[in-house]
């Protein structure tokens, strides 16, 4: 009796080492197909990471997939993936080059104001707003608005971006493409420059309280 009960409890360790071998053994199996999957995936990505194009902008990023260089001023450069939830880059160039026009005015103003007094004499271009009242506030905003709207159709559906037929100086005419193209990446290169620079002007009126141009 005790030999069938010490051949019985072998024969019972023995098969459930088999077993729980050949369990490991799967479990091992099913993990090195796994790793090897997944770092696959991993080296692709790596890979693909590596031999994309790199922004101009930013070189250690890779270029945005709809900022392919042909629209003018694109260095690739859109850290936050804006691009790729727009359909329509024409309205977004658009939309650019009108803040750098309105920028680049607005330099130019908050300099001449504390210089030249002609409709305010507060040399704080912030304070002369205020002092003008509602009245002729309100007029600016009428003209900008019936600006808006006259250039609306062009904003939203014109084919060149930016193009509202505004040249009364004629500085387009008789240029070749090369030329012009040259002309509008200067625009919105001093446009980018003039939005920048208009926030500084902003932060050193409002916190140090001295003119734009002291030193």
């Amino acid at each position: 009796a005790n030999f069938w009960k010490s051949y019985h409890t072998t024969s019972y360790t023995h098969i459930t080492m088999q077993s729980l071998s050949v369990t490991v053994s799967l479990c091992l199996c099913l993990l090195s197909a796994t790793m090897a999957f997944t770092m696959s995936k991993v080296n692709t990505r790596v890979s693909t990471s590596l031999f994309a194009e790199k922004s101009k902008a930013l070189p250690f990023l890779d270029r945005p997939a709809k900022l392919d260089g042909t629209l003018v001023g694109d260095f690739g450069f859109d850290p936050l993936g804006f691009t790729d939830t727009l359909n329509d880059l024409n309205y977004v160039v658009a939309s650019e080059l009108k803040h750098g026009r309105v920028a680049m005015l607005a330099v130019v103003g908050f300099v001449f104001q504390q210089y030249v007094h002609i409709v305010s004499s507060e040399a704080d271009p912030f304070k002369a707003i205020a002092a003008l009242g509602y009245g002729p506030n309100l007029q600016v905003l009428s003209f900008i608005g019936v600006i808006e709207l006259a250039t609306w159709e062009k904003t939203f559906s014109g084919s060149a971006a930016g193009d509202l037929g505004f040249d009364p100086l004629g500085q387009l005419k008789g240029k070749s493409p090369k030329q012009v193209a040259e002309l509008k990446l200067k625009e919105i290169k001093n446009g980018r420059l003039a939005m920048v620079a208009i926030i500084g002007m902003f932060v050193q009126n409002l916190y140090l309280h001295t003119p734009t141009l002291s030193f």
